[in-house]
Order: structure tokens, then C-alpha cells, then sequence
């Protein structure tokens, strides 16, 4: 699955391959490709899912690890952005999808603190949204498309700009010292076919479901 070198991230599966920096999460997820169904996907140059971005100066990296299907990263507090971040990059594979899920938490060790962060996906071709926290949007010259739910609490809007990148505002208001908030944002790949009535029953089924256990 994940394999870490320094920094340096990539995830290889029969299902998805992938490559992150660490070190500069606003890059997001490149170098993607993926397998449905017999087919070969190579996502076009310019591609680039779930880029982290962090206030200025925010980005230093505590620690970086892989345990089972996650890949988990811990950026510090700075004056920046006094919070402390936790990221995992879970890979899911169940019977009807398989993608990343990325799982955003955000802590504060002053009296209160302003946690909010972006996620942005950013594909050549064509986004809409089809759904409140919802955006679909098909691969060029393939029957696929890629997927992306969040889900509803502490994200504040999902919006798509420009047409082709889906922007994602988390943890809206302000953070309290000793209490932990979390985002999940849920990103798979899915037949051409079948890819809006899936990915409505998705969004339901995700934000219906319970927060996997994090550190």
C-alpha cells in the first residue's frame, strides 16, 4: 500500500497508485492512475486531488507514518495558524468503489484559534456539483469518473471554480483549546455509467456513517 520515504509518499495497489510531498500538502495527491473494471486510467498532466493548503509558514512536518491502509502526517502550531493538524490519507476499497479518504483534524493549545484550511481537486476537464458537498467529474477519453463527498460537518462550503477545480472550505468559526474537530472528505473513482446515482447514494451513506477512530 503506502510506502514513505522521507517525505516522500506512494501509494501502490491493483486498484490506484499515487504520489504525495509531505512536506508541501498543497500539492495534493500526483502521478495518479487507477484500474476499474479491466480499464487503465492515467490522469491527465495538471491533475492534482485533495491539495491541502496550509496558512503561510503553517507547514512544518512533526510526523509522518504508515500504519495499515493510512497514511498519517502531523504538521505543528505556528503563529500563522496555532494549530496543531493531523492528516491520514486512508485508502478505501469496498465492493462498490475505491479512492482516499482524507481525514483533517485540528487542535489548539491557546484559548481559542481560527482552524480554518482549504482542500482543493484540480482536474483538466469539466467539475459541477450534483449535491450539496458533492462534485463529479468525468475523465477525458475513458468511461470513468472521479467522485468527491464531504462530509457536512466543519466544512463550511463545497464549491466548484473556474470549472474544473472543487474547492472545499473547512472548520468554519473558531477553535476552542481542548477540543479536537475533524473533516472528512471522500475521493473515488466509478464507472461513467452509473457514476451520479452512485455518487448520490455516497454522499448519503458517508455522511450518515461514523468517524473512523484517529490518534
Amino acid at each position: 500500500m503506502w510506502q514513505l520515504d522521507g517525505t516522500q509518499a506512494r501509494l501502490e495497489s491493483p486498484q490506484l497508485r499515487c504520489e504525495l510531498d509531505l512536506a508541501c500538502p498543497a500539492s495534493g495527491l500526483q502521478a495518479i492512475g487507477a484500474t476499474l473494471e479491466s480499464t487503465q486510467i492515467s490522469c491527465a498532466a495538471g491533475t492534482s486531488i485533495m491539495q491541502l493548503t496550509l496558512p503561510s509558514k503553517a507547514t512544518l512536518l512533526a510526523d509522518a507514518y504508515v500504519r495499515g491502509n493510512d497514511l498519517v502526517a502531523t504538521y505543528g502550531e505556528s503563529a500563522d495558524h496555532p494549530c496543531r493538524t493531523q492528516v491520514y490519507w486512508r485508502v478505501e476499497c469496498e465492493a462498490d468503489l475505491f479512492g482516499i479518504q482524507l481525514i483533517v483534524s485540528v487542535q489548539t493549545s491557546i484559548l481559542d484559534a481560527v482552524p480554518s484550511l482549504t482542500v482543493a481537486t484540480q482536474f483538466p476537464g469539466p467539475a459541477r456539483l450534483i449535491a450539496e458537498g458533492t462534485a463529479i467529474v468525468p475523465l477525458p477519453e475513458s468511461n470513468v469518473c472521479y467522485v468527491e463527498v464531504a462530509d457536512g460537518s466543519n466544512v463550511e462550503s463545497t464549491i466548484v471554480h473556474n470549472s474544473s477545480q472543487i474547492m472545499h472550505k473547512l472548520f468554519p468559526g473558531s477553535l476552542e483549546k481542548g477540543v479536537i474537530r475533524r473533516a472528512r472528505i471522500l475521493g473515488c473513482f466509478l464507472p461513467a455509467c452509473s457514476a451520479e446515482r452512485t455518487a448520490r447514494t455516497l454522499h448519503d451513506r458517508f455522511i450518515l456513517s461514523t468517524p473512523p477512530l484517529t490518534t
